[in-house]
């Protein structure tokens, strides 16, 4: 039977369950060492609960769940070959019926790709940059939709508090996922008709010179400064450009800042804001599900309300389907309400009808608050 952990000759990828006999078996992907260590760990925390919840009502069709937690450390060879891995496991106990995530879109459309030939079911519960998605699977499904919704979300933040102020957009052309980010934001101000307010400067023009990126954009006179790129580049830059100007306003990404900017950038960090998936917890269609948890000593935070809808997405699809069977999913996902804690779903091959409204938090005091 399946022992709660693949047989990869791969170093520290697996962190696996307690053993439990199960004729149903579920992965979920994150980092669980490195500086996305606790994004991946609010990820597995809420898949973790979902499962116990699942399994202490009797579990899926009668089936007990098997949860397989699979660390791919962000790294495509790591990605690649533990889809291979559990890829070759066919036999009714060993085979992985479904897989959460990954977190890391590394290497992302080889891997779904390995994922769709073997039959496994794969749910994404974050979002997915377009760029890295270009081949559709039936039984991949992108939860929440795409990072390019970003822009329309920090557009609308921005003309309600900072409105008519220039802006100063710092990317870096050399990853994909940022440029996918930093277009959403440029065509938005287009869109709305004020191009003009908005200047782009990019980390590939500039080497390692953050001062001198920090001083042109400072030259510019923006009062607002959002910053895509990796944590280190969105640190390094930031506190630079607070120790030239302190007033000025900062927005980032909190999956690509991470623990690295407040490290970096210390009481200099206060008052920053960062774009991410919303909490949820307020939700009033989450209220009833959260009341339930609670009541069991479970709370997920963070991405793990992500996480825990996901394996009710799935749970929803086993039961509509009255099957584990991949292509009994992909039928039953076509065209059908799902209701989530952000409200009612249709997915199209895959893709949600709308892709998740980004929240907006800023840190202060060390504590990030939902502020819009």
């Amino acid at each position: 039977m399946f022992k709660s952990c693949l047989k990869i000759i791969l170093p520290a990828v697996l962190l696996c369950s307690a053993e439990v006999q199960a004729a149903v078996n579920m992965a979920v992907i994150a980092p669980r060492v490195g500086e996305l260590k606790t994004f991946g760990d609010e990820l597995v925390n809420g898949v973790r609960i979902a499962v116990d919840d699942l399994n202490s009502e009797g579990g899926i069709n009668g089936e007990k769940v098997n949860l397989v937690v699979v660390d791919d450390q962000c790294d495509d060879t790591f990605a690649v070959s533990t889809a291979q891995m559990m890829a070759v496991n066919s036999s009714r106990e060993d085979k992985i019926s479904v897989v959460i995530g990954p977190y890391c879109t590394n290497s992302f459309d080889r891997v779904s790709a390995i994922y769709a030939k073997a039959g496994i079911f794969q749910i994404v519960p974050t979002t997915v940059a377009r760029a890295e998605t270009q081949h559709n699977h039936g039984g991949l499904v992108k939860m929440v939709g795409s990072t390019d919704r970003l822009g329309e979300d920090f557009f609308a933040y921005y003309q309600e508090h900072f409105d008519g102020q220039p802006v100063a957009l710092v990317y870096d052309s050399r990853l994909r996922r940022v440029v996918e980010m930093a277009v959403s934001v440029q065509n938005e101000f287009r869109r709305r008709g004020v191009p003009t307010l908005l200047k782009t400067y990019n980390f590939a023009n500039y080497g390692e010179d953050s001062q001198q990126m920090a001083r042109d954009v400072n030259a510019q006179g923006s009062g607002v400064v959002f910053v895509l790129g990796s944590s280190e580049d969105i640190a390094s830059f930031s506190r630079e450009l607070k120790d030239e100007n302190s007033g000025v306003v900062i927005f980032t990404s909190r999956y690509q800042a991470n623990g690295k900017y407040q490290e970096m950038m210390g009481d200099l960090a206060d008052g920053s804001y960062f774009m991410a998936l919303p909490s949820l917890k307020d939700s009033p269609d989450f209220t009833e599900t959260l009341v339930r948890l609670r009541l069991k000593g479970a709370e997920p935070d963070g991405l793990g309300v992500y996480g825990f809808s996901a394996v009710k997405l799935w749970a929803d699809l086993v039961n509509l389907a009255d099957s584990f069977d991949y292509a009994d999913l992909t039928g039953s996902l076509e065209g059908n309400v799902f209701k989530m804690p952000w409200g009612e779903v249709i997915y199209h091959n895959g893709n949600p009808a709308k892709s998740i409204n980004y929240g907006v938090y800023r840190l202060q005091n060390g504590e990030y608050t939902q502020v819009y």
